[in-house]
């Protein structure tokens, strides 16, 4: 099945990971037999002393046996002892370790790209995923590719990460869900797939992941805690999913708080913290553990307690935990428009701007003030350094980034995480992306690492589950694009007959 399949960084196809493949007496002499018959070595050594070919034969035989090593076919003596993909850190360590340091050789970190912004006025912009008809009517097209490209692969980062979270506020109401992911898959490219997204009202919530990596996650929970009761359009609100990636559990949230700089409004969002991790229902196996015991229920409330968690419908019914559901996971990224405000005036964070003093600024943040206070709602999350304007609010209207005269400029726009003692997650870039003008937010991104567990849980693998629907269409949709010449930078545009160069899974 083609998405038993995945590719390496040069395009070759190759199995999912197993233990590699020991090379026998009898593969060896294969293995010589093939170097004897294979023209580049045999190129290499002509003119080649004939001191000197002993070595270099030698030299390409451990080249080679690497290569068929590294290539991990599964024996037959594992695949009938029927423990490929199967297990968990604790029954079988070797097979799970030799997975994680194949899929991050020389113990490399897992890489994590979380990226938040509020649309606000750009929405009719970019409802607009539609594909041009000739390079004359591409130019919105071409605007938006390149909006998309700024924000999740911005050039401040070397690599793509393995991880891309886009949290997203204030969407167009009227815009399909399936079309915004389809236009990140396009910008992201075939090598990562959406692993999980959920929508809800105004707010958008897609996870990427590296395409090998699917097979090492868990199936993914999701969970949604409203903050307003009536309304027939849902603006404020909190996502959430949680998953593990082989043995390191992950939570995910975007939030759009309540607005207001007055002290109603700095109640209301300390209201919206504290019902987002009261309110979550997941984990459910962590609800089912740890809730429901510390509250001594009898069998049957417990029995109930449990049916009404995993089957709720109604959002407004959602139980009062009272525990921290954050503290559940390792690892806890937390994005979103959270609307804190700077308690100054509008002219004194405008100077302050202007001389890049950010540090005074947050000084009068609403988020650092109450992270200071003993035993504050927001102590225990972690913010990295903020070295970037405030990102809210800019006045559209203007050919340079003003802000408008109603609003003291304030970073609405955060990234806040936290990791358990042993995950060491480590914030490597936090910025705002300058560039996209849009709308009246800055988008803002965070960079990731962190040394993944080597287990793997099989009580609810996922099995390499994706979006196949957006993973095809993205792909069909940047192929076109490309022969176009839309959304591309310093490359050859592809011609109408040129053959495709996309691996698309089945």
């Amino acid at each position: 099945m083609a998405d038993d399949v995945k590719e390496d960084e040069s395009g070759s196809s190759q199995l999912p990971s197993t233990s590699p493949l020991p090379v026998t007496e009898e593969s060896a002499n294969t293995i010589a037999a093939l170097v004897c018959k294979i023209p580049l070595i045999e190129q290499e050594s002509t003119n080649v002393p004939s001191t000197d070919s002993g070595n270099r034969r030698r030299s390409s035989f451990s080249k080679l046996q690497a290569l068929i090593s590294s290539s991990h076919l599964l024996p037959i003596p594992a695949a009938r002892g029927r423990n490929f993909l199967v297990g968990s850190g604790q029954q079988l360590p070797e097979s799970v370790t030799d997975d994680l340091s194949y899929c991050f050789p020389s113990g490399r970190p897992l890489t994590i790209m979380m990226v938040t912004w509020n649309i606000g006025e750009a929405s009719k912009l970019y409802e607009q995923n539609y594909t041009p008809t000739d390079r004359q009517t591409a130019e919105p097209k071409q605007r938006m590719l390149d909006d998309m490209s700024d924000i999740l692969l911005p050039t401040c980062i070397d690599y793509v990460s393995d991880l891309i979270i886009i949290c997203t506020q204030e969407v167009s109401v009227t815009k399909k869900g399936l079309d915004w992911e389809v236009l990140l898959q396009e910008v992201i490219g075939p090598k990562h797939v959406l692993f999980h997204s959920i929508h809800f009202g105004t707010l958008s919530l897609c996870i990427f992941l590296r395409r090998d990596l699917i097979w090492f996650c868990s199936e993914p929970e999701d969970d949604v805690i409203k903050f307003r009761a009536v309304g027939p359009v849902r603006t404020k609100a909190s996502l959430a999913v949680t998953f593990n990636l082989f043995g390191t559990s992950f939570m995910v949230i975007n939030s759009h708080f309540e607005a207001g700089e007055g002290s109603e409004g700095r109640s209301n969002r300390r209201l919206n913290f504290e019902n987002t991790v009261n309110k979550l229902t997941i984990p459910h196996s962590f609800v089912q553990r740890t809730v429901l015991i510390n509250k001594h229920l009898s069998t049957a409330e417990k029995t109930e307690s449990i049916r009404r968690i995993e089957s709720t419908t109604s959002l407004d019914s959602a139980p009062y935990t009272g525990v921290d559901m954050t503290k559940s996971c390792d690892c806890v990224l937390w994005g979103g428009d959270l609307n804190f405000r700077i308690n100054m005036s509008h002219n004194e964070v405008v100077e302050l701007c202007k001389e890049q003093k950010y540090d005074q600024i947050l000084e009068n943040d609403e988020f650092r003030t109450h992270q200071k206070s003993s035993g504050g709602l927001y102590a225990d999350f972690k913010e990295a350094t903020i070295e970037f304007p405030p990102t809210y609010k800019f006045d559209l209207r203007s050919t340079t980034d003003n802000y408008t005269k109603n609003r003291t400029p304030s970073y609405t726009d955060r990234i806040l995480y936290r990791d358990k003692p042993t995950s060491l997650l480590d914030c490597t870039q936090y910025k705002s992306i300058q560039g996209v003008k849009h709308s009246d937010h800055k988008p803002v991104i965070a960079h990731f690492r962190i040394k993944l567990k080597p287990a793997l849980h099989t009580e609810n693998l996922s099995y390499g589950k994706f979006n196949r629907e957006v993973y095809k269409r993205g792909c069909e949709q940047r192929e076109r694009h490309h022969s176009l010449g839309v959304g591309l930078r310093n490359t050859k545009r592809r011609t109408a007959n040129a053959r495709s160069s996309v691996c698309v899974l089945q």
